[in-house]
């Protein structure tokens, strides 16, 4: 019998034995992955296009910081205005803004041209990441086709601690599953922790299934009816017992590299990063605003907070969190986009700076010099880190 996952994409889809061709809902790509698919498709014959399900979204490099970039950014929305097609230009990390546009809904199954497409899960859609030449595929046939993956089942139980949030119960999963543990499967989350958390808390845990190498992942959800028939097969059952969790940090260079925040205590930095897809919702900036309230930053490190999207921003200025947010000494980075957590602008690191960043990668030099170190962790953890200079614990601003 069938798991959630295969349960998607035979509804979607044709299959013949585990190979499945699917219609897909829609197909999204972005200002770095874009212009090699618009190459790709300039190659087929016809340059017939299901417009109706494309989505672009300017956000690695927004606004361009290198003349290439401008160039291809220009190019692309010659593309757009050639065929018709949607864009959007600094109003969000892709992913977040897919969700919050409303494109991805429960049983949708939506390609993107990001390792990270695999987060619609949260919602329950199934989401796949691929390279810019599928993406020019999915443009002219408005389909895709891949092998219909064996499930791990992790679930997640119990009460979150103090100080303990999603980020932490991501980073657990990945130091259980290891970078490669997932290659060729799909991850399936439940639980009663779960049940518990919106959209936007869900998003560490969505995003993170990449760094374990997923092909994609989805949440189970008995409202929209994702759950598995009872004898449905898993490669794997992993629990994680969120209740015994304590502030987690992921350690250069890799994101399964990880440790308890207490273990690392003191450790120095030259900056904190607080957002990207990962961690740049509106429940990420509470948090962070719940502990720079009433503080200072320390001078001496570089404080960047970056919400995901331009209506995050804007809702959280109508809370007060962006004045919490400068009164601390942080800068907030608009328009919102991924240039911090790639290293491209926005903070950028050089030889020999510490960075604790809420992201989602730490491989060497992702944000910038190879002769940096990034540690990943929550919003708490690093909004606590700021305010000390050196990494914190957060549970004694809780």
């Amino acid at each position: 019998m069938s798991t959630v996952v295969e349960k998607i994409l035979m509804r979607k889809g044709r299959a013949k034995g585990r190979v499945v061709v699917i219609d897909v809902d829609y197909i999204m790509s972005h200002d770095t992955t874009t212009p090699l698919a618009i190459e790709s498709f300039r190659k087929f014959v016809d340059n017939i296009i299901h417009r109706e399900k494309v989505v672009i979204v300017f956000d690695h490099i927004v606004p361009p910081s290198y003349p290439d970039a401008a160039l291809n950014q220009r190019n692309m929305k010659q593309f757009c205005l050639e065929y018709g097609l949607p864009f959007f230009e600094g109003c969000g990390i892709c992913h977040t803004l897919m969700i919050e546009k409303g494109y991805v809904k429960p049983w949708r199954v939506i390609v993107g041209g990001d390792s990270h497409t695999p987060v619609y899960g949260v919602a329950g859609a199934i989401g796949l990441g691929m390279g810019s030449t599928d993406i020019a595929a999915a443009w002219r046939t408005g389909q895709t086709w891949l092998e219909i993956p064996e499930s791990i089942k992790i679930e997640m139980t119990g009460r979150m601690p103090r100080g303990v949030t999603s980020k932490d119960a991501a980073l657990a999963y990945v130091k259980e599953i290891t970078l490669s543990g997932g290659q060729e499967k799909a991850l399936e989350f439940c639980g009663d922790t779960l049940k518990k958390m919106d959209l936007y808390e869900r998003m560490p845990i969505g995003i993170m299934a990449s760094e374990c190498t997923a092909v994609t992942e989805v949440f189970h959800d008995e409202l929209s009816g994702l759950v598995p028939d009872k004898d449905a097969s898993y490669l794997d059952e992993v629990s994680i017992p969120i209740d015994t969790l304590e502030p987690l940090i992921a350690c250069p260079h890799s994101p399964d590299n990880v440790k308890a925040v207490a273990d690392l205590e003191g450790r120095e930095v030259n900056q904190v990063f607080i957002g990207s897809c990962t961690n740049g919702t509106i429940h990420d900036l509470r948090i962070a605003a719940r502990i720079f309230k009433g503080r200072r930053t320390n001078r001496y490190v570089r404080t960047l907070v970056s919400p995901a999207t331009i209506e995050i921003y804007r809702q959280a200025q109508r809370e007060g969190l962006i004045e919490v947010m400068l009164e601390s000494g942080a800068m907030v980075c608009i328009p919102p986009g991924c240039g911090p957590c790639i290293g491209r602008h926005l903070g950028v690191l050089g030889d020999g700076d510490i960075c604790v960043s809420t992201s989602n990668r730490n491989y060497q030099g992702r944000m910038g010099s190879p002769k940096a170190e990034v540690y990943i962790a929550s919003p708490a953890t690093a909004a606590a880190t700021a305010v000390e200079g050196r990494i914190a614990d957060p549970r004694r601003y809780l």
